[in-house]
Parts: C-alpha cells; structure tokens; sequence
C-alpha cells in the first residue's frame, strides 16, 4: 500500500513539474541555516511558501559548473513559521520558475533539532519540546514508537502557532523512549530523574512519596542502605509513590534510593526514630525508676548514647532495650512543675517527635495478685500509710492494715472479707487511681514461703476450692511457661481447703507464678531464699571483708547475678566483679575512693538485702583548726558539752562519729 502511494505521489509531481523536479544529492540544516546541493543543470528549490502562517522562505542559489548550492538563512524568528501546508517554487533544468501546492517528498525534509533537555515526568502531563524544524510533515501528532500516538496542544495550521515550542499532551511512560519524524530521524529521550522527598513507616512497611517512580516494578530498582529491595517486597509502586516491606525494630537512619528507568534519584536519609508510647509515674518527694516502653528504643551500634529528658530533668543511669528503657529520675522540689512534662529520648543523636507526657504522684494500679492470702496491688504511686486509702466497691477500707514498700509500688493488705468480684481503686493524697476488677475467693499459702536456691519441697494450701476441682490435681505454672505438677499430701476429706506439694526447681529472686486446679487460677510470687550478711570491716591493707554463708550462691555470683551496692544518698556505685574475692563464706575486696559510704547491701538477683554496716579498725583522726578565734571560742562552748562519740571537725564544726568515717572512706585513696 506505502509503495502504491509513494508511487501516486511521484506520478503527480511528475504531471506537475514534469521530470524536473529537484532531488538534492545533499543537504545540511543547522539553527542558523538550511542549504540543499544539487547536480549541475538539475532543477533545484528556489522558495518555499507556508501557507498557513503566511510564510516565504527564499533560497540564495549559486551555480558554479559543478552544482548548485542553495540556502535559506534562519534565526529564531523565521523558525517558529514553519509550518502549516507548504507551495514550492522550483527553477527548472531551464532556468524556468515553476510555483505548485505540493508538500516535500519526506526524505528531503530538514532533520529536527532538539534544545535543552526533553525530559517528561513519568505520570505524563503537558511537555514542552523545544527546537527548530519540529513539524516539518507533521499535522496533528508525534510518534513513539512502535505505534504510540503524542498528541499536540494547540492548531498546527493557525499563523501564531510557534513550532520552535511544542506543548505534547505526553501520556507518561518509564524508561528510553524513541520520537520518530516522517524522515526516518529518530530522538530517543528519558524520564525526568527520580525525586524522593519524604518517607514514612509502620510497623510492617515504608512509604515513600515524590515523583517519576514509575507505575511499573520492572523499571524499578529501590535501595536501602545500598541494598537492593527484593521485588516481591514491592508492595505497591505508582509515579509518585511506593510502599515496600520494610520493618525496622531498632533506633537507626537508614539511606534511601530508587534507580526508575535507568534513572538514579537522590539519596534520602530517613530516620527510625525512637518511638515511646508509656511512662509510669514516680513519687515526687523521693523520685525513683522510670519505665517508658514503646518501639525502637535501643540502637543496634555498641556504646550507644542514649540521653532521657523528663522536662528540664535528665533521667540517669539509663539502660534501653528494643521495646524498654529504665532511668533514674531525682527528686523533685516542690517549686519545679510537675505535671505534663515533655518525654524527650535521644538515640545517638535521634530524637523521638511524639508527645509523650509525663506527671509525678500519679497512681496507678497495674497489677495484682494474691500471695499468701493478701492482696498485693503493684504499680506506681502508690502513697504511703498516711496518704493513702482503698476503696472497694465505693467503700472506704477503713480498718484495713495495709503494708506500702519504700519505693510505692506494691501494696499489701489482708481482706477483712472474701473478695468477689469486686472493683477496686486507691486514693492518694485526694487523686483517684484507675480501678481494678479484683476476685479472690481461691487463693493459697506455702510453706516454707522462701524455698532454697538449690531448690525445695514446697507445700501449698489451696483455699475455696470448687466441688467439680475436688478430684483434679493443682499445677504450678512458672513464668517461662513450664509446670509443676501437685501431689495431694492432706489426710483430710475436706476438699474445700486441701494441701498438696510441689517440687521447686532450684532458682533465685522474685518468681511470680499461677497455681491452676481445675477452672480456678491464683496468682501469687515468692522469693527464694537469700544469703545473710553477719558483718563487715576493714584491715589496715584497706581491704572490706565480709562474713556471711554464701555457700550455695557462687553460682549466681559467677552469672553476674550478685552485686555490692555502696549507699551514698540516693547514688549507687557498683563494684566490677573482677575486684571481688566471693567464697562460701565471705567476700572481700579493696576499698576505692568512688566507696564514699560506710553502708553496702548485696543485691541478688535484683533483689536488695538488707543493708550491712562497715566497722572499721582505725578511726581518723581529726584535728583542730585554730586560725580563726572567734569561732575557736562558739567552739570551745561546744567542746565541754559534746559527748564522746562526737569530735570537733574543721572551722569548729561538730562532726559526729558517722561523718568521720565516711570522709575517711572517701580519701583512704
């Protein structure tokens, strides 16, 4: 069919031109010029008219005895009126000018010459495409091949339409493409560069927005910290946004990239920032531990610096897991606020931007069980004798004797009687705590209440048992999830109230646990057994020894399950293990200058024993300063009336034996 028609177009140049007409043997077309070569004596062009935009464009022709060379001069002016239908005026073999409405045979059409960069959006949109000699046998639209049709804005054939800048209606794409003109030039162009301009997370992908993604993962190759994405993990990709599978459980700045048709976008750096989502309360006037859980609170990098604000207040001695951080929080003066304080956690630099807040003196029950027949409420707050009062069922507990830990997170009361169902709540100083469902009519005892760390028989008496549990046996649930089972040890036929024992595996610290006979549970916890520290002194090598019977703990002390804890106020300094002598029935180990305290306590698997004093063998001595008289007089007032476990310290203080001991114990160094 194209041969029939090329052919049919020859024919009719030929009735119109007779055989005379001009079939360049070459051609150049640049921005400042188009010139045409023929053969001499051949016919050649001598103007071409534009009709619809009202054009002549001339040729200067020069015939020399070889060929004749014609140009037409161009400019940024003459370029935009290119278009639209075209009349040609040869010169014959004859020298005779012939003009017809005829449009150039395509292969003597100027080549296109592209300016700046054609670089479309891949969604599409309108594109400008800049340049000359852009619609030399062109009438309505582009081609892309193979057979992709580009339209253009705007009427071709109005006089005012500027042919050096075509808006194309571009339909978006990804990757190389290839425009084709009528003779065969072909322009191959690419997409504009990716561009990533933000990015978010969940908890199971990351999303990122921007623009020339693409729609189509073929094209696509995304990158986090230079490591490709599996394009299964693709969940979803459009021009300008994409979302792959990505979690990221620690704190940490990743570096983010798509390469979308052979295209690089920039390098995005995005951070996981830490996210914490809650924080117990503390008691104001003591201070105390703070808890703050939620996501990404620890970095993968070793020696992390891991900074907690509470407010103005730093939280010190911090220790961060993935999904927990704890803190030291100081006490407060009444003067500083203390409600609604912002919770701000830095990550090696990363800072959370959630708004977590924080109030003192808040409380709050978390937890409860019921241990040797007593409630014991655990959570934070939770006031002191004179400061708090439990309500159960909206009735005061007015005769209750009710037991609260230092700290205020636990406590304990015997019910005066059998809870059922029931809602419980504190009030603290006048604040009003959450409220708890509370039921606690089987519940149980054991005996002995502390079992041994190498383990023991443990009996436990069950109370309140249902009649369809009388023939099934009570299981220990431990809290790693295994069990223990009972043996029923009552000779009693009362089924209500029996005891059963259980073999407790050997183990340290608190363990809560579930006792289950039947349908019916109750939590409870006991302690293991813990070692006794008789007494500690000091030598003159300036070495603290220790007696006590540690005889079944070396294991944990080896585990770094055993610490010494020296008191200073509320500042703990930890002694690093490899400083210790631990025995079977003693401990020893160098005083140091950071020991400013003359009281230790062990702490055995976090729990604290009781605190042990220091005797020591040598008593400072402390002399008189006598340069200022004055107060040497207000002194020697003083001095008469002091007793004897008193002595007279610098500038005339009175400094009693305790202070001694420890200024001692801080500069024996």
């Amino acid at each position: 069919m194209k041969i029939l028609f090329l052919f049919f177009v020859f024919y009719f140049i030929s009735k119109s031109f007779g055989n005379n007409f001009p079939a360049p043997k070459d051609f150049k077309c640049s921005k400042e010029s188009l010139i045409y070569t023929y053969g001499s004596g051949d016919a050649y062009f001598s103007k071409w008219s534009f009709t619809d935009s009202n054009y002549d464009l001339p040729f200067d022709c020069l015939n020399d005895s070889r060929s004749v060379t014609c140009t037409a001069e161009m400019n940024g002016e003459n370029a935009k009126m290119l278009h639209g239908s075209i009349s040609t005026c040869v010169i014959d073999s004859n020298g005779e000018l012939i003009c017809r409405f005829i449009n150039l045979i395509t292969n003597y059409y100027p080549n296109p010459i592209i300016e700046g960069e054609f670089k479309p959006l891949t969604k599409g949109g309108q594109t400008s495409l800049k340049g000359y000699y852009l619609a030399f046998g062109i009438s309505s639209f582009f081609t892309i091949l193979p057979d992709t049709k580009v339209k253009f804005l705007g009427d071709m054939f109005d006089k005012s339409f500027d042919v050096t800048n075509i808006m194309l209606d571009y339909q978006g794409g990804c990757g190389p493409k290839t425009l084709q003109w009528p003779n065969g030039f072909n322009f191959t162009f690419n997409h504009s560069n990716p561009i990533i301009n933000n990015a978010s997370s969940d908890n199971r992908s990351l999303i990122v927005t921007g623009s020339n993604f693409c729609n189509n993962s073929n094209y696509v190759n995304i990158f986090i910290d230079s490591i490709q994405i599996d394009k299964l993990n693709i969940i979803s990709i459009d021009h300008e946004l994409f979302e792959v599978k990505y979690n990221q459980q620690y704190c940490k700045s990743i570096v983010l990239n798509i390469v979308s048709g052979g295209l690089e976008s920039n390098k995005f750096q995005f951070d996981y920032k830490p996210l914490p989502l809650k924080i117990n309360s503390i008691p104001k006037s003591k201070g105390g531990s703070i808890i703050i859980t939620g996501e990404r609170l620890s970095s993968q990098i070793n020696n992390s610096l891991v900074i907690v604000n509470i407010g103005q207040n730093e939280c010190k001695q911090v220790i961060s897991s993935k999904n927990e951080i704890t803190c030291n929080l100081d006490s407060i003066t009444n003067g500083s606020i203390s409600n609604n304080l912002q919770v701000n956690i830095s990550i090696n630099g990363i800072v959370n931007d959630n708004n977590l807040l924080f109030s003192f003196d808040v409380p709050f029950i978390s937890d409860f069980i019921f241990p040797q027949g007593e409630v014991k409420l655990i959570g934070d707050c939770l006031g002191t004798l004179q400061s708090t009062q439990v309500y159960i069922d909206d009735t005061l507990q007015s005769n209750l004797t009710i037991s609260i830990n230092d700290k205020q997170t636990t406590l304990s009361f015997t019910p005066l009687n059998q809870i059922k169902k029931s809602k419980l709540y504190l009030i603290v100083n006048g604040t009003k705590s959450n409220v708890v469902d509370i039921d606690s009519p089987f519940y149980v005892k054991s005996i002995p209440s502390s079992p041994s760390v190498i383990g023991q028989i443990v009996n436990y008496t069950l109370y309140n048992i249902n009649p369809s549990n009388y023939n099934s046996l009570p299981t220990i649930i431990l809290k790693d999830n295994s069990t223990i089972k009972g043996i029923d040890i009552s000779n009693s036929v009362e089924y209500s109230t029996h005891s059963y024992s259980f073999q407790i595996p050997k183990g340290c610290g608190r363990n809560e646990i579930s006792i289950s006979i039947g349908n019916q549970t109750s939590r409870t916890e006991f302690y293991y057994e813990q070692p006794i520290i008789k007494s500690c002194s000091t030598n003159d090598n300036q070495l603290i020894h220790c007696l006590g019977n540690f005889s079944n703990y070396l294991n944990y002390y080896e585990d770094d399950q055993i610490k010494i804890i020296f008191l200073n106020s509320s500042k703990y300094n930890y002694l690093e293990s490899n400083l210790l002598d631990f025995k079977l029935d003693s401990f020893s180990f160098q005083l140091n200058k950071q020991f400013t305290s003359n009281q230790i306590h062990l702490n055995v698997c976090n729990q604290p024993l009781p605190i042990t004093d220091i005797e020591f063998t040598q008593t400072p001595q402390v002399t008189k300063i006598n340069t200022i008289e004055p107060i040497l007089n207000d002194s020697s007032k003083h001095e008469n009336n002091q007793t004897n476990n008193e002595s007279i310290g610098s500038i005339g203080e009175v400094v009693s034996e305790k202070d001694q001991i420890q200024k001692y114990c801080a500069n024996l160094i």
